[in-house]
């Protein structure tokens, strides 16, 4: 069941699912508004929507060009439609005052993206900047009308697929758990009986914007931290904020406002950054798979394991989008920025139009992120499993080692389907030899073996963890590949008796 939802899941990108999933609430409010379940009318919500879709379209139009600044329009789009969800639905026509004051929220929330922006990275969420400064200056307050028990069932199951999606349940979990600590105990210091509090809770999971604040707003990934160390403080401080019964110096805090402080928080302790990276070299580097590779930034630094979002400048784009997650597969001993990539006979048009890239043409870089990073303790007995191209963050971490003289307890298990996809066996034999690294090989396709192979035959399975790695079951596993290999190994580790918490996983979303 999971993997028929992943591979749903991977047929669009973040960015375009988001925009299907926004859209759908919006369906769903203008049926539920026919039959009189929402207390907004038809027209206003088209009317509204129309408004934000316009205005957002057009200034992102102007700024980029401006500024010389490629832009997404799938990223417009998803502000325009959050907007819509969280202002007061309005008629043109019959609250003209109203509607223009909504066109100048999204003229601001798209002004924030280009001008709030440090290292041509924004800072706050955009749609929650539009809102709050309207209601600065014009007294407008937003309603968070899409807080409806009727819409409910649309946002969770929509919430619950993006956050599969992203991988952000772990984050989101954070962030309710401080929020149901923080209103009971408000709740209870106010004189509220236990019950009461419990009903409180319930309320404003089943009544209020709660989720699709978590869900949509929160978990935006460039005004987040990317570590989740750092997430956890920042849920922590949004759902102090968020409190409905929080007064701090005769005030309230808006949903809108406990997110923008947030943001600036989660700047302070974790700031962002986009690279406009010009390529230096593409090579092939086994079958299908191609490596690229860009100057080291200057002042650039990343743990080894993280990952970044890359994006391309596309006309006529796929469903996919322009924008893909590769691991930085390079040390920071070396020189170049090294990432690599596996293509298919039908490739997606990023996938096309990245393997056509030549030198000197530009990608941007940005939201290094990823939790799956090499132990800071140098005694921690590691297994390394990694499937095709989820070789990349070992290739990071192995040559680091390998060029440092670091000598770690390694066993390193890599799959492929044929001998000609194993890549950077020249990292891999180096380190052998000089850091004591143990590599085992398989290949899944036992005809595809080559005469002489010394290696295995068939998946990585128990049996051949059981015998390359005899005391797997002490050791802390890290596994990298596509979604269905990284869940059977999780699933593989879990009944072989190895402690959840020694198990790490990377996430490639939109593999």
């Amino acid at each position: 069941m999971l993997r028929t939802i992943d591979d749903f899941l991977n047929k669009f990108t973040m960015y375009r699912f988001l925009v299907y999933y926004l859209g759908a609430i919006l369906a769903g409010a203008l049926v539920l508004s026919l039959f009189h379940l929402i207390p907004v009318q038809p027209i206003a919500i088209l009317s509204t929507t129309a408004i934000y879709i316009v205005v957002t379209y057009l200034a992102n139009l102007v700024f980029s060009r401006l500024l010389k600044v490629h832009s997404n329009p799938e990223s417009t789009l998803i502000t325009a439609l959050i907007l819509s969800l969280i202002s007061g639905p309005v008629s043109i026509f019959s609250d003209p005052r109203k509607a223009a004051i909504f066109a100048l929220a999204g003229l601001v929330a798209i002004a924030s993206k280009y001008l709030i922006a440090i290292r041509k990275q924004h800072i706050f969420n955009p749609a929650a900047f539009g809102i709050f400064i309207s209601d600065i200056v014009f007294g407008l307050y937003s309603s968070w009308w899409v807080g409806n028990i009727w819409l409910l069932p649309i946002v969770a199951v929509g919430g619950v697929l993006l956050l599969r999606k992203i991988n952000r349940f772990r984050f989101v979990a954070s962030f309710f758990a401080a929020f149901v600590v923080f209103l009971m105990a408000l709740s209870i210091i106010q004189g509220l009986p236990f019950s009461m509090a419990l009903q409180n809770v319930a309320y404003v999971f089943l009544h209020t914007e709660l989720l699709f604040f978590a869900f949509i707003m929160l978990t935006e990934p460039i005004t987040s931290p990317k570590r989740f160390s750092m997430q956890l403080v920042y849920n922590v401080a949004v759902a102090f904020l968020f409190q409905p019964q929080l007064t701090i110096g005769g005030m309230n805090f808006t949903p809108e406002e406990a997110l923008l402080i947030g943001n600036l928080f989660s700047y302070i302790i974790s700031p962002n950054f986009k690279l406009a990276l010009e390529l230096k070299d593409r090579r092939e580097i086994g079958n299908g798979i191609l490596a690229f590779s860009f100057d080291y930034p200057k002042g650039f630094s990343h743990e080894l394991g993280q990952f970044m979002e890359w994006t391309l400048p596309l006309s006529g784009m796929d469903s996919r989008g322009n924008r893909r997650y590769f691991s930085i597969a390079s040390s920071p001993t070396e020189a170049e920025l090294l990432i690599a990539a596996r293509f298919y006979p039908r490739s997606s048009s990023y996938k096309q139009r990245l393997s056509d890239m030549k030198r000197g043409d530009e990608i941007i870089a940005a939201e290094l992120s990823g939790d799956f990073v090499l132990p800071k303790k140098s005694d921690t007995p590691l297994l390394f499993i990694a499937g095709g191209i989820g070789i990349t963050p070992f290739r990071s971490m192995i040559k680091y080692l390998t060029d440092t003289g670091e000598h770690r307890d390694i066993v390193l298990l890599y799959s492929n389907r044929s001998n000609d996809q194993i890549v950077f066996k020249d990292v891999f034999d180096a380190a052998q030899s000089t850091i004591g690294l143990k590599v085992a090989y398989t290949l899944t396709d036992a005809a595809s073996a080559p005469e002489g192979w010394d290696g295995s035959v068939g998946p990585i399975d128990a049996a051949m963890i059981e015998k390359e790695v005899p005391d797997y079951r002490r050791r802390k596993v890290f596994i990298s590949g596509s979604p269905s290999m990284v869940e059977d190994m999780k699933q593989l580790m879990r009944v072989s008796g190895v402690k959840r918490s020694n198990v790490r996983s990377d996430y490639f979303p939109g593999y």
